[in-house]
């Protein structure tokens, strides 16, 4: 729908002002308490009432059935109304914020530019192969790939990360109220922080308290498990020591595959949650391991 009210060559005449005087004609024509569902108030709606200037009723209810494809139809039509009112003033809102004709073109990472580069030739190699099967062969490429071939993908994209850093700041400051909304949606998929050694040693110990005692509450449990953490062995914290190493891993990894693939959230790998072992943690790795302790 390209951010805009998809009009045919006969209902040109509809614009922003004529669709919001047909929502809220709509509105002040809805019982004082609207909390039957949508169809059904729809169906009782009195479109003459709603009709205005050359707008006959029909005219009304099909540009109504138009406008609320585009919004959610599982409130109320009041709850509706308001919805297509928004929509129409900001199209672009939330999901569509992309769509924005000014919104900055996202650089490709190194690897998808590799990718795009070599997909169409090695789908020629291999015709037999699907698109999973030549993802993994130039995924596994990329990788080998020696460090000077890979400068140049990251130089291409550095470069264009540069324009698009600066048209970001720019469409920033345009549309603030835009951002902000991006900026929640986006900031609610950053890849989980990683558990403390004692967190993961918690939760397992919590699972065990509760099938034995399924109604017992927070408090309890913490009760029950008490001081036990610095009481365990040094091996036994070892395990989760490890554990915790492996998730530290794997959270650096989603990260910095997160922070790639959105530059207009303006985080860096000062943003990655560095360790999740205390001193005497860390301390206590270094000797099974064979380190010298500082």
């Amino acid at each position: 729908m390209n951010g805009e009210m998809e009009t045919t060559a006969k209902d040109q005449a509809w614009g922003k002002d004529d669709l919001l005087k047909l929502l809220e004609g709509m509105k002040v024509n809805l019982p004082q308490n609207d909390l039957s569902k949508y169809k059904t108030a729809e169906s009782h709606l009195d479109w003459e009432k709603v009709a205005f200037n050359h707008y006959s009723a029909e005219m009304c209810k099909q540009k109504w059935l138009e406008v609320s494809r585009e919004v959610r139809k599982f409130r109320t039509l009041s709850e509706l109304i308001i919805d297509a009112q928004d929509y129409i003033k900001n199209p672009y809102k939330g999901k569509n914020l992309k769509k924005h004709p000014d919104f900055p073109k996202k650089p490709l990472t190194p690897y998808f530019r590799f990718f795009m580069e070599k997909r169409a030739k090695y789908a020629k190699l291999h015709p037999e192969m699907s698109n999973l099967d030549l993802t993994k062969i130039l995924s596994k490429k990329y990788r080998e790939l020696p460090d000077r071939k890979k400068a140049k993908y990251m130089q291409d994209f550095q470069r264009e990360k540069e324009v698009f850093e600066h048209n970001m700041g720019r469409f920033r400051e345009e549309h603030p109220d835009l951002m902000e909304n991006m900026k929640n949606m986006k900031r609610s998929d950053v890849p989980e922080k990683p558990k403390t050694p004692q967190q993961l040693w918690y939760n397992h110990e919590k699972k065990g308290v509760l099938k034995i005692h399924p109604d017992a509450t927070t408090k309890d449990i913490k009760d029950s498990l008490g001081k036990q953490w610095t009481q365990l062995s040094d091996k036994k914290r070892l395990k989760w020591i490890n554990k915790s190493l492996e998730q530290q891993k794997l959270y650096e990894e989603a990260m910095r595959e997160f922070i790639q693939q959105h530059p207009e959230l303006n985080m860096s790998r000062d943003d990655i949650n560095k360790s999740t072992l205390t001193k005497a943690e860390r301390q206590l790795k270094d000797k099974f391991d064979g380190r010298p302790t500082k």
